[in-house]
């Protein structure tokens, strides 16, 4: 890659606005927020439409669909390319394929690319640093995808996706500092702050996985001292197979045998929310929000939710010894769905802001 800014793509439906709303001005101070809003509306100006596809990439599947005027149509998905002679030009091939799928959708015509992806992303630059488990993915320039698909494409983390999904419709609107857990294979995390996704210098915030209990003992992804390897769906689920000698047990069975009184049961899932409670005590410290999230599909549970909420309330107020407040604790509202609604959300929110960008630097060459 060259040293230069990557090339500004951006969907000409979003730029007609931009006179009008700016009046001329591209000072930036306060009027990307107000722009924001407006692309909300302006699909529906003078009769247009918005049609962009958004993908959620998992590690097994890729799940897709056409976000037509902020409503998800036309969804499906498309296995995941896995395994050591997997490539990126196999993983592009299949995407391929739904692009051309959903643009017959929209009528022939697209406005853009959402894509919610595991890994480090630099989003500006619409940068791969690292893919998750998917490693032909790791350090790519997006951009390359944009020109293949002669289309806007806009990245972002997983994680975060599902946190803008509850902070633009969800159970994080109107939250001034709040946070998503998503517990699933790991534990997805996203923080909202003043409105925005932190993200922190090194793009690690909100890492919830790489959150450690203890210090490890060995360089390992399952030494078992990260809130991961306590915490996550597939480590209770784990411990609930082997404290009643399963070969293997759902999360929906795990709370089953809790709801039936199954001594056995009653001891992991303790355990567990011991260790979930005292880790959401830690962020509130660090943090203090005002709304946590739980995401992931066992949080579709109102059960674990409920004692979830229980757990933390006993220990900000049973177990210690000053007075501690207790944050909001719901499910997440998108769940299956919100990596897709978010990785829209964020594709609203940069191609806003590079068309801030790119007038404000022509603005500036005017004067020069």
């Amino acid at each position: 890659m060259g040293n230069g800014p990557p090339p500004v793509l951006l969907s000409p439906r979003l730029l007609p606005a931009l006179p009008e709303l700016m009046g001329g001005r591209s000072d930036g101070d306060g009027t990307l927020k107000k722009y924001m809003q407006f692309l909300r509306v302006l699909g529906r100006r003078k009769g247009e439409t918005m049609d962009v596809v958004t993908f959620d990439v998992g590690g097994t599947s890729v799940k897709y669909g056409l976000m037509h005027n902020d409503e998800l149509i036309a969804q499906g998905k498309v296995p995941t390319p896995q395994g050591p002679d997997a490539t990126q030009e196999e993983f592009l091939s299949a995407l391929d394929g739904v692009i051309e799928k959903l643009r017959e959708v929209a009528g022939g015509e697209l406005d853009g690319v959402a894509m919610s992806l595991p890994g480090t992303i630099d989003v500006d630059r619409r940068y791969l640093k690292t893919g998750g488990a998917l490693m032909y993915n790791y350090d790519t320039d997006v951009n390359a995808w944009a020109e293949r698909w002669g289309l806007p494409v806009e990245i972002e983390n997983d994680a975060r996706c599902a946190t803008i999904a509850e902070y633009d419709q969800g159970n994080l609107k109107g939250s001034q500092t709040g946070v998503v857990l998503a517990f699933g294979t790991g534990i997805g995390g996203g923080i909202i702050i003043n409105g925005e996704v932190y993200k922190g210098v090194h793009l690690y915030a909100g890492e919830a996985s790489m959150i450690y209990l203890t210090t490890p003992t060995e360089c390992s992804h399952t030494s078992g001292a990260s809130f991961s390897d306590a915490c996550s769906t597939i480590s209770f689920t784990k411990h609930m197979a082997k404290a009643k000698g399963l070969d293997e047990c759902s999360g929906e069975h795990a709370l089953e045998l809790v709801r039936a009184g199954d001594a056995d049961a009653v001891a992991v899932f303790d355990t567990y929310l011991d260790n979930v409670a005292r880790e959401i005590h830690n962020i509130q410290c660090l943090l203090d929000p005002d709304t946590i999230c739980l995401g992931g599909g066992i949080s579709q549970d109102p059960f674990f939710v409920e004692q979830v909420r229980e757990a933390v309330r006993h220990f900000n107020e049973d177990l210690l010894p000053f007075p501690f407040p207790m944050p909001k604790i719901v499910a997440c509202r998108f769940f299956n769905d919100a990596n897709l609604v978010g990785a829209y959300g964020h594709f609203v929110r940069m191609q806003a802001k590079r068309r801030v960008e790119a007038s404000e630097a022509a603005l500036v060459e005017d004067q020069a």
